[in-house]
């Protein structure tokens, strides 16, 4: 009797030791497929608003937080680089990000040296002037000064369509915004909907004209590499599964106050 009790204890913990080792086993290949989807690097200028900007010391606005939640679903960690929006691509060319998450729009330059995910967006380039001037559509400007952003498509956008308008480039968002609040420029380039965006958040006693100078895409770019053209897709699938899930939908009408999806096919 005595030598059954030793023959089921000894089976017990046999079993007891297979079981931790299967468990322990399970919990480290799960722990090396985390591990192994590594982090994504993305920058941002935090400065865009509503797409990129700091509120309360943190990173938020509609591209950010899009794309945040994109590679965390995917199981990635990420890391936010901040910076001038013209050297924001320059990371991208060094390797330094993976993508840049800044309202980014496709143009055919940019494509000769990216890949771009699938459109989240879709915008219209146009001018925001002082509520109080007799300016109605964008031809109203021949002749007259809106400020720019340096490397924005928005103001090549503009110059393309105009030519008789001019011009004055300055380095970041803020600083064509304040261009127009002190009466150095006639106007300021933007999209229209983070313009009006950016009006019924802060107050400005701005209108936005009729009329649009380009119509643009706004997606991801990626690196034309190995590692580039992986992340692609996955963040293909994963847009695809935000937009279908009204994830894309929620986040518009929080940032921009509508909903954008209705020009998104998917």
């Amino acid at each position: 009797m005595k030598k059954l009790w030793i023959a089921i204890i000894s089976i017990v913990i046999v079993i007891g030791i297979a079981f931790l080792g299967i468990k322990q086993l399970n919990k480290s290949t799960t722990g090396s497929d985390k591990k192994s989807k590594g982090t994504v690097t993305l920058a941002a200028t935090g400065t865009s608003f509503p797409t990129s900007y700091k509120k309360n010391g943190k990173l938020v606005g509609f591209d950010v937080e899009l794309a945040d939640k994109a590679a965390k679903d995917l199981g990635y960690k990420t890391k936010w680089v901040t910076g001038e929006f013209d050297g924001l691509l320059g990371q991208l060319d060094n390797g330094k990000v993976d993508t840049v998450a800044n309202d980014i729009a496709i143009t055919p330059e940019r494509s000769k040296k990216y890949i771009f995910s699938d459109v989240y967006n879709t915008e219209e380039t146009t001018v925001a002037v002082n509520k109080n001037t007799s300016y109605k559509n964008l031809r109203d400007l021949d002749g007259k000064t809106v400020a720019g952003a340096v490397a924005s498509n928005n103001t090549e956008n503009l110059k393309n369509y105009d030519p008789k308008i001019n011009i004055k480039t300055y380095e970041g968002r803020d600083d064509i915004y304040q261009a127009l609040l002190v009466g150095h420029v006639d106007g300021v380039i933007n999209t229209r909907n983070n313009l009006k965006a950016l009006i019924k958040a802060k107050g400005y006693n701005w209108k936005v004209l009729k009329g649009n100078a380009a119509t643009v895409k706004i997606a991801l770019p990626f690196l034309k590499n190995t590692r580039g053209r992986k992340l692609k897709k996955q963040f293909d699938k994963e847009i695809t599964k935000l937009i279908k899930d009204g994830t894309v939908r929620k986040l518009s009408i929080k940032y921009f106050g509508y909903d954008i999806t209705s020009n998104l096919k998917k």
